[in-house]
């Protein structure tokens, strides 16, 4: 008699694709990757500015920044765009401190965070008025 349904040998297809799905099923994953991190830079008070930030992911991320720890809030004067965070008037005591960019895939938790930038915020110097005498 034949062999029973169900007990032949599997097609070759079945075995590359398990080899293929396997690290996939059993959690291996693709690690975040920064194409872009935000740098430490001049900035000019009361000017705009951008910090740069970009991600490559196996899957989507959220990206939200931090400023000394604490997630950045967007408001009109500083908010992100898209993984930027962009700045339409520096601010001095506002915007002092070590700003980072994370990613975060939301599905497996996995997170990356950026090295820390901050702003060397210079205030524009008025021209000098001498006294006429």
């Amino acid at each position: 008699m034949g062999a029973a349904r169900g007990s032949a040998a599997s097609p070759p297809w079945l075995a590359l694709l398990s080899v293929l799905l396997l690290p996939l099923l059993g959690g291996a994953q693709a690690a975040i990757v920064f194409i872009k991190e935000p740098s430490s830079q001049d900035a000019l008070q009361g000017r705009r500015a951008l910090l740069r930030c970009e991600v490559e992911a196996p899957a989507p991320v959220h990206v939200y920044w931090l400023l000394n720890g604490a997630p950045v809030q967007d408001t009109e004067r500083r908010f992100a765009q898209v993984s930027s965070l962009s700045f339409t008037a520096v601010d001095r005591l506002q915007d002092s401190g070590a700003f980072q960019c994370v990613a975060r895939d939301n599905v497996t938790g996995e997170e990356a965070r950026s090295a820390n930038a901050s702003f060397n915020i210079k205030c524009e110097s008025l021209p000098r008025r001498t006294l006429r005498r």
